[in-house]
């Protein structure tokens, strides 16, 4: 009898805790995490295969996937960006401003190793820095490569840091050190990925901007000259049913603008 009472007892609890799970998986709550990443981490994998930089080719750095993987997935929540905007530095003074401001290890590993990610994801994912600026002097334009340097400089220092915090070198100090040293490889990977998974496409360049914007006015002013003809033509009907003046003064007027936009316009008026 107290088994039985006890198999109820159990079987109860199980289906309840069945019942908990069966409404996480229903609201998909940390499921579109986990698949996300999965995906990421899919991606990544097949971006190194097809870059010809596979996974330990030059040495282990399996966990250097993992950490890009996760980084990759944490941009599709904005939440990680928001906690991160505080530490992302405009430049290497700002970036000195923030660091003299605390005397705090942990704080400095956090900014470096929060402003080496944003710079990785900058040049890769998201192509933020192009390669000349037209609306910028020659004199402050600042090259992609040198941020990808300031990118492993950075997570050189994060590594230092790591291991200084663990005092020891540490799988996230080892990690940080694989990217600093392999910056150029783990852009290439990342880059790829950008343009063949995530569908990213390539930025205009300032010249196709100036092209395109060109052929968007041509288009807008076909579409007004469309616009008026129609409109002169309905003065035009109007006044030749009433023989109104006040219509042919307005038809003048409609036809001086026609000419002046467009110059082959010819109209005279029938006296």
């Amino acid at each position: 009898m107290a088994n039985r009472q006890k198999r109820g007892s159990t079987k109860k609890t199980s289906t309840r805790a069945r019942g908990r799970g069966g409404t996480r998986g229903r609201f998909g709550l940390g499921t579109d995490v986990q698949t996300s990443y999965f995906f990421m981490l899919n991606c990544l994998l097949h971006s190194r295969v097809h870059t010809g930089i596979e996974s330990n080719s030059e040495f282990y750095d399996e966990d250097v996937n993992v950490y890009l993987a996760h980084l990759l997935n944490a941009h599709v929540d904005p939440r990680y960006i928001a906690r991160n905007a505080s530490c992302i530095a405009l430049g290497d003074a700002d970036l000195r401003r923030m660091l003299g401001d605390t005397c705090d290890d942990r704080q400095r590993f956090r900014l470096y190793k929060a402003n080496a990610d944003y710079l990785l994801m900058a040049v890769t994912v998201f192509d933020l820095f192009e390669e000349h600026r037209y609306n910028r002097s020659l004199a402050f334009q600042i090259s992609r490569e040198t941020y990808i340097g300031r990118a492993s400089t950075y997570y050189a220092l994060a590594s230092s840091y790591a291991s200084k915090l663990r005092r020891s070198t540490n799988a996230l100090s080892e990690v940080f050190r694989k990217l600093s040293e392999g910056i150029d490889s783990y852009v290439k990977i990342l880059s790829f990925l950008r343009g063949e998974y995530l569908d990213f496409i390539r930025r205009y360049s300032q010249g196709e901007l100036f092209h395109l914007d060109r052929a968007i006015e041509e288009i807008e002013k076909s579409e007004a000259i469309e616009k008026m003809r129609n409109d002169f033509l309905d003065t035009y009907q109007a006044w030749l049913t009433s023989g109104d003046q006040e219509l042919r003064e307005r038809l003048a007027e409609q036809a001086a603008l026609l000419k002046e936009i467009d110059p082959t316009f010819e109209f005279k008026p029938p006296k």
